[in-house]
């Protein structure tokens, strides 16, 4: 059996389609790491394309139809819903092609049946157009249809990170939902508290409580999580808590949140409801 893209220890070359957050962070990294061939395609024209071919010094195009079609990789960054009806409209002329997407929740035989190579490569990250990504920090989970592909995903991944680990679908998607929990959830709670310090006139933003932040977050990397928990519900303080729900009057869901939030850290704390 012939090796898929073993050209990628050497010059490989990319296409990423989309020209969202994602696909931003990954052009950047590759590029530079050191990747010359790179082109960043969109299904139709984006003024955000200008910032690929401005800022970051690479080629775009307009249209599926319009990007090479011989090139190393092909990194397909839409919204889950639309990786399955992109990666249908890709048809490669180049056999040791590989095709990826990067969800953590979409499973690999969305990208369909092909004489290519597929694979997923997931970054555990939060990406923001304006915040750095650490790759050298960033865990990438990757998955292959095969061993020759992933061998040359690896080989590409070694570019940005040393971080990558072997992972199916069914537990990408376990990891996906914990880093919902962890990032997205958490920040919701932040944005929440951000709006309370605004509506109630307070002098005070959320920069204050940054290093309390920070500090929850560095006691991860010495104590597990349950140990590191504080707090009214950590002690059954029944009067701060009744203190606290009554400044939510006004804001059924978040005091909902509290209750339940406080219940399950009972539940954590003790084992009982």
């Amino acid at each position: 059996m012939k090796k898929k893209a073993t050209q990628v220890e050497s010059a490989p070359s990319l296409v990423i389609v989309g020209c969202g957050n994602v696909a931003w962070h990954l052009a950047k990294g590759f590029l530079n790491a050191g990747v010359k061939e790179l082109m960043v395609c969109n299904h139709r024209p984006n003024p955000v394309l200008d910032d690929f071919r401005f800022q970051l010094k690479c080629k775009t195009a307009v249209g599926i139809e319009n990007m090479p079609l011989k090139a190393s990789f092909y990194f397909i960054c839409v919204p889950d819903k639309f990786i399955a009806e992109v990666a249908a409209k890709i048809q490669l002329t180049n056999p040791q092609a590989i095709l990826v997407h990067c969800s953590g929740s979409t499973s690999l035989s969305e990208l369909g049946e092909r004489v290519q190579g597929t694979a997923v490569f997931y970054p555990l990250q939060s990406f923001s157009r304006q915040c750095d990504i650490q790759w050298q920090e960033t865990p990438l989970l990757l998955e292959a249809s095969d061993k020759n592909t992933l061998k040359s995903l690896k080989a590409l991944a070694s570019l940005l990170s040393p971080l990558a680990y072997d992972c199916k679908s069914e537990e990408r998607l376990h990891l996906h939902l914990c880093a919902v929990l962890v990032n997205n959830f958490t920040n919701a709670l932040y944005t929440a508290a951000e709006g309370h310090l605004l509506q109630n006139k307070t002098n005070f933003d959320l920069s204050l409580f940054l290093p309390l932040i920070q500090t929850g977050v560095s006691k991860l990397s010495r104590m597990k999580a349950l140990a590191a928990q504080t707090g009214p519900a950590k002690r059954g303080d029944k009067k701060t808590m009744h203190l606290h729900l009554d400044l939510l009057d006004k804001h059924s869901i978040i005091k909902k949140i509290y209750k339940d939030m406080s219940l399950l850290i009972k539940e954590q704390q003790h084992g009982r409801s």
